[in-house]
């Protein structure tokens, strides 16, 4: 029943538990490394998967998104090791590799397992995991976040404008496996960005006024909005969302619905456009 009710979360990167202690109630390397395997295959695009799957294995590799979400994964994997040494929490190779893994995967994922008190490893470890509730997995996945995708876009976007600014005549154009992206298509990318920040900032601030920690009220904003779950400080490890006073949940249940239906889809109900059509 426990085995079952895991695969459906992990590959639905809902990070739904039968246990209080989440994936760390095995206490087993086994299990982290399959649960992190299939949540990695979840925050995978769909359509790679099934190309994948009939025989086009080399596409995955060749998808600049898909080498960009394994990049960043390394990366935070280095770090995230750098960290736990420099904190002295480094005991063997569970605590070391295979429980940051676990952990930066279920993130980037938007699952929100868990199998240790991350807390520990240092407020380092808390910053990479507001990047990586941020940046979130591949687009055509059931992962929440940013998206990878819309992170590449605007990066290429971002070095255009600035070689731009010392070459003004110079024509530049975003592109993501060898295609050029429309200008509209990546105006509409930064400007969900932009309200996707915007959106983190009001619910971290209003979370304040009702008591919750300044870091704790922006580590929910974040983790709802990115539909990812985890919790820090007051919501973290021992504790729980339940310690929210009754409007702080509904102002985390609206972020959650907002981040799930990818904001706009949301936002537009507040149109008065929308309602005139």
């Amino acid at each position: 029943f426990d085995a079952l009710c895991h695969a459906f979360s992990t590959m639905s990167t809902g990070g739904f538990s039968t246990r209080d202690a989440s994936v760390g109630a095995w206490n087993s390397m086994y299990v982290k490394i399959i649960v992190t395997l299939f949540m990695f295959l979840g925050g995978v695009n769909f359509a790679l998967l099934f190309r994948a799957s009939t025989g086009h294995v080399r596409e995955l590799w060749r998808s600049e998104v898909f080498r960009t979400y394994i990049y960043v994964i390394g990366v935070m994997l280095v770090l995230f090791v750098v960290a736990i040494f420099a904190n002295k929490e480094a005991h063997t190779i569970e605590d070391t590799i295979v429980d940051p893994l676990f952990l930066i995967v279920s993130t980037i994922t938007s699952t929100g397992l868990t199998v240790s008190n991350f807390e520990k490893w240092g407020a380092f470890v808390i910053a990479l995991m507001f990047v990586l509730m941020f940046i979130g997995a591949c687009a055509g996945s059931t992962s929440g976040g940013a998206k990878m995708d819309r992170m590449l876009f605007l990066v290429k976007n971002v070095r255009n404008e600035i070689h731009r600014c010392i070459h003004p005549n110079a024509i530049h154009s975003v592109r993501v496996n060898g295609k050029v992206l429309s200008p509209e298509l990546v105006n509409k990318v930064i400007a969900f960005l932009c309200l996707y920040v915007m959106l983190i900032m009001v619910g971290g601030i209003v979370l304040t006024t009702i008591g919750i920690p300044l870091v704790d009220a922006f580590f929910s904003a974040f983790s709802c909005i990115g539909n990812t779950g985890l919790g820090a400080g007051v919501t973290g490890y021992g504790g729980s969302y339940d310690i929210i006073p009754d409007f702080g949940k509904w102002v985390l249940a609206l972020l959650m619905v907002i981040g799930r239906l990818e904001l706009f889809t949301v936002l537009i109900l507040f149109s008065r456009d929308f309602w005139r059509k």
